[in-house]
């Protein structure tokens, strides 16, 4: 399998039109075929990198980003180790033994200050149009 195949492979179901130019694009670049064969390097992980990057860019709830800046964004993480991009997998289980019994079950529905802080933060964040077309 080379690497447009193995991008082909990974968006073979996708219905987003917006990711779908963006594969497009990197099929056209002949020259990032081998980076695309690399194991820690997905789809799913790009579409996750460039929404985080363009986070950075919004304004009062909305995003304007070019698909040039897109596809430089795609061709940026293909190119560059995820340790470079901070793209380091976090370890689940170690941070869920962090926790403590308290912080998981909450006793007559009283939750710790961290967890009610977290939750109102949650709810304040403005919904945002997906960088891939829809409501993120």
């Amino acid at each position: 399998m080379n690497g447009f195949e193995r991008l082909k492979e990974q968006v073979k179901d996708q219905e987003d039109k917006a990711l779908l130019q963006t594969i497009d694009y990197l099929l056209s670049r002949e020259d990032m075929e081998q980076k695309y064969l690399n194991k820690e390097k997905t789809v799913e992980e790009m579409a996750k990198f460039i929404k985080d990057k363009a986070r950075k860019y919004m304004k009062n709830g909305w995003n304007y980003v070019s698909n040039e800046v897109v596809y430089a964004w795609a061709v940026m993480y293909f190119s560059l180790p995820n340790s470079f991009l901070k793209m380091e997998k976090k370890d689940i289980s170690n941070s869920k033994n962090k926790t403590s019994f308290k912080e998981e079950n909450p006793i007559n529905n009283v939750v710790s200050l961290k967890k009610a802080k977290e939750n109102l933060n949650k709810k304040k964040e403005t919904t945002q149009i997906s960088l891939f077309g829809g409501v993120a």
